[in-house]
């Protein structure tokens, strides 16, 4: 799969690479481990989705970015409000939306809180919701799936691309992600190493119920 203007994609199990290894210790929470040795009540899915209706169950979900302030520090901040669904037809097709409320973030420390929601970052106020359009979701020929959409983060939206782990549960689906997002290739403007350097790394780990 090509990777897209601005994106650099990464493994799933490269989470814990030297780049990341440290995080904030407020967050340490808030950044969990979801590896793939699964008993023989989960499948994982890489061929296609189960048809239907598909709800994300916040409670089992989570959606954060962590960034380096100054190229070094670790940055890990977490969105606490967030609603999703997915949609499956009987020929496989998807198509969903992950709708973020950007006030909800929270990284721990107030100040760099209020600065990211403000005018220089996230905006809130102006721009109260970060939207991922899912468009597509298809076999690899790996143990993952391809994942394409858009994310629109203020007025931009930029297309984006990653591997997925999607998991079966009884009536449960586990899926996760992760891209690197670079600020200027993807027309965001926020490199202000003092809070945020220029690339973000975008996370999730969504449950999905039946509808």
């Amino acid at each position: 799969m090509k990777d897209e203007p601005g994106f650099d994609h990464e493994h799933h199990g490269q989470r814990h690479d030297s780049e990341h290894s440290g995080h904030d210790s407020e967050h340490d929470g808030h950044d969990h481990d979801h590896d793939h040795d699964h008993d023989h009540d989960h499948t994982l899915i890489v061929d296609r989705l189960p048809e239907g209706a598909w709800l994300v169950d916040p409670h089992g979900s989570e959606v954060l970015f962590k960034a380096r302030a100054f190229g070094v520090l670790p940055v890990t901040a977490v969105f606490e409000d967030f609603t999703g669904e997915l949609s499956v037809d009987s020929a496989g097709g998807v198509n969903g939306q992950l709708t973020v409320q950007t006030a909800s973030l929270n990284s721990g420390w107030g100040k760099r809180d209020d600065t990211l929601r403000g005018a220089a970052y996230f905006d809130v106020d102006k721009y109260p919701e970060m939207i991922f359009r899912l468009e597509k979701i298809e076999r690899s020929g790996s143990d993952h799936m391809d994942l394409s959409g858009s994310l629109q983060i203020q007025q931009n939206s930029t297309p984006l691309s990653m591997p997925a782990y999607v998991i079966a549960h009884g009536d449960h689906l586990h899926l996760e992600g992760q891209v690197m997002v670079g600020i200027d290739p993807a027309g965001l403007g926020w490199s202000k190493p003092f809070f945020v350097g220029d690339r973000l790394r975008l996370e999730t780990a969504l449950t999905l119920i039946r509808s």
